[in-house]
């Protein structure tokens, strides 16, 4: 598909996909953009350090949070448990963490960044950083703020629609 002119303006395929729907339709526009930036992510990931997305997840929850159980990186990453366990078993063969007892809970581990581990942490980290700065070059500090707090708002919406179990009920704001 081509970029075709629309009066003075030319229409790419990525425009034309999203004036499929209008600006009502946030939420496909969304997970359109979120669909985008995971392809773009998961390739930028593989490309700097060999690892998954879902790999990258963990080592970055566990860089930021600090040594955690694999359930608590699944509920601060908001991804299901199995897919934690099974980053975590990669990135234990490759040395980028360690398990340790957990004091707290004999049945559970704590995961633990190796000094390799957070080499490529700080590394991926790096380049993530730049990346997001590619992505919003055209943004104004203000502009950042405003997008951060806008979708906050919307998370935490989306988040009392999915615990009261109405996802389509109107809610009072």
């Amino acid at each position: 598909m081509g970029v075709k002119e629309r009066g003075t303006e030319a229409v790419g395929p990525l425009e034309e996909a999203w004036r499929i729907f209008d600006s009502r339709h946030l939420p496909y526009r969304l997970l359109m953009l979120g669909k985008m930036l995971d392809r773009l992510s998961v390739q930028h990931i593989r490309d700097t350090a060999g690892i998954s997305l879902a790999e990258w997840r963990v080592l970055a929850h566990l860089a930021v949070m600090g040594t955690k159980s694999a359930s608590e990186v699944s509920a601060a990453a908001l991804v299901d448990r199995a897919e934690v366990s099974r980053a975590v078993r990669v990135l234990e063969d490759d040395g980028f963490i360690r398990r340790e007892e957990n004091p707290r809970n004999r049945k559970s581990s704590l995961l633990v960044l190796t000094e390799k581990g957070e080499e490529i942490y700080r590394r991926v980290h790096m380049d993530r950083r730049a990346f997001f700065n590619m992505l919003t070059a055209d943004f104004s500090e203000t502009d950042l703020a405003q997008l951060d707090e806008m979708l906050l708002r919307m998370a935490r919406r989306a988040d009392q629609m999915a615990r009261d179990g109405t996802p389509n009920s109107r809610l009072d704001a």
